[in-house]
């Protein structure tokens, strides 16, 4: 059963600059971030080299816990995959959409130079414009 979330290591320069900034202060919020925004934009990338794993406990939150069974429902379509007998594959299915979302990160705004603070400003305004994940999210009950 997975116990940590790992975090690819190629965005580990990125994601200390966004924690130290702090643009997020921690680097589960980052990942959180990203996850959501590599789901709303479709971009799951799977890895093989992660830096320092980060303990599941910390992802204890029930918004953290909301978003990990939120990605993986939407993605499968079975609601088991909450069950813990499936957790490795929840988790996984996490890191990827992060690992997607930072990509997206670094591609718009790392690469380029932009700044952080309004251009994560202005990326969110226009993911909320398309009101994609929102909408998957509510229609999970229906």
């Amino acid at each position: 059963m997975a116990d940590r979330v790992r975090r690819p290591v190629e965005f580990d320069k990125m994601l200390n600059e966004l924690r130290d900034e702090g643009i997020f202060k921690t680097y589960k919020d980052a990942l959180v971030f990203a996850a959501c925004l590599g789901k709303n934009r479709g971009k799951r990338v799977a890895f093989e080299k992660s830096g320092e794993p980060i303990n599941l406990q910390i992802f204890s939150a029930e918004f953290d816990q909301m978003v990990l069974n939120c990605i993986a429902i939407s993605e499968n379509s079975e609601p088991e995959i909450m069950g813990k007998d499936r957790e490795d594959e929840k988790v996984r299915i996490f890191e990827e959409y992060a690992c997607g979302g930072l990509e997206i990160l670094k591609n718009e705004f790392w690469d380029s130079r932009l700044g952080w603070e309004s251009g994560l400003v202005n990326l969110i305004l226009r993911e909320e414009k398309e009101d994609k994940i929102l909408t998957d999210i509510t229609m999970l009950g229906d």
